[in-house]
């Protein structure tokens, strides 16, 4: 029976997809962008060891979601990095994206891993080199969607330099949808966990969803393309404008690649880890990210006053 469902799957979604890829608006051209709004690297110079590379107060890494461009990202990371360096004024803030290179941010360390191991190793290493040139600097361990899960797991590859991680900050974070099958770091004694779930408008991957949707791999890929089309762009930046265009031709064309785990988990009833609405993105347009760098600012004049 389970060899018939899935033939049955990879047709109609092979169906799906190879109309949507050929149509005018998935075959835009997906930029590599490394610019100052999906990219930070304030750690560099420490982690190279140069000799003008100067510690910080507070060193934050950020690890970013799915589909996301450079190694902060449109959605989440560039805007939570904007509003820290404006809500930390005299201390001196060092923010560091998750390198690209260790960590491509793709459908498939999502949906195998249960967030990407590759992206917690890089993590965890950079982590303790910057420790281990800046021992008095102090920690704050980031993530969204994927790269939250990612900074969960990153918390069992620090080593000593654990002791440094004042904060775990995650946006979205999926961990009660993989829990059950994935073995998540406890958080250690002394780091602070800063969490953020949209629940207005509520986010599928940390709320319960508002919708219905289809158990149907290829039905269901088709809803989440429908829902995009239609998405208010009104509040969105140049960057999560055309990050809206790169969703659009990313999403089915990874799903194709990993048809069979999509048919998996809706066998199994784990669907809404798929369920990549807009809502999932949008803590940094609806000030999420403001209220999250204050709480950080908080829990670093709190670790410096103890």
């Amino acid at each position: 029976m389970w060899a018939i469902l899935r033939r049955a799957v990879l047709f109609g979604l092979a169906t799906f997809l190879s109309a949507a890829l050929t149509s005018p608006v998935l075959a835009r051209t997906i930029p590599n962008r490394r610019d100052a709004a999906v990219s930070a690297n304030d750690w560099d110079l420490v982690l190279e060891g140069k000799d003008n590379g100067q510690c910080s107060d507070l060193a934050v890494i950020f690890a970013r979601g799915t589909f996301d461009k450079g190694n902060l990202g449109p959605w989440v990371g560039g805007p939570f990095r904007d509003a820290l360096v404006t809500k930390s004024a005299g201390i001196k803030v060092a923010v560091q994206g998750v390198s690209s290179e260790d960590y491509p941010a793709d459908l498939a360390g999502y949906v195998e891993d249960g967030g990407s191991d590759g992206c917690a190793e890089s993590l965890g290493k950079a982590v303790q080199a910057y420790v281990a040139r800046c021992n008095d600097s102090k920690i704050a361990i980031w993530g969204w969607s994927q790269g939250a899960l990612c900074a969960h797991k990153s918390l069992g590859k620090l080593g000593d330099a654990a002791s440094n991680v004042i904060a775990l900050g995650v946006f979205g974070d999926p961990i009660s949808v993989w829990e059950d099958s994935v073995h998540y770091p406890a958080i250690p004694q002394g780091t602070e966990l800063l969490s953020y779930c949209e629940k207005t408008t509520p986010d599928p991957l940390c709320n319960n969803p508002t919708e219905e949707f289809p158990q149907d791999p290829a039905a269901f890929i088709d809803r989440i393309k429908a829902i995009w089309e239609e998405v208010d762009e009104t509040h969105m930046n140049d960057a999560q404008r055309e990050a809206v265009g790169d969703i659009l031709v990313e999403l089915p064309e990874q799903a194709l690649g990993q048809l069979g785990q999509l048919a998996k988990d809706i066998f199994e009833g784990h669907l809404r880890r798929w369920m990549l609405t807009p809502e999932h993105f949008w803590y940094g347009i609806d000030e999420k990210v403001s209220a999250a760098a204050d709480d950080l600012v908080r829990v670093y004049k709190k670790s410096v006053a103890t």
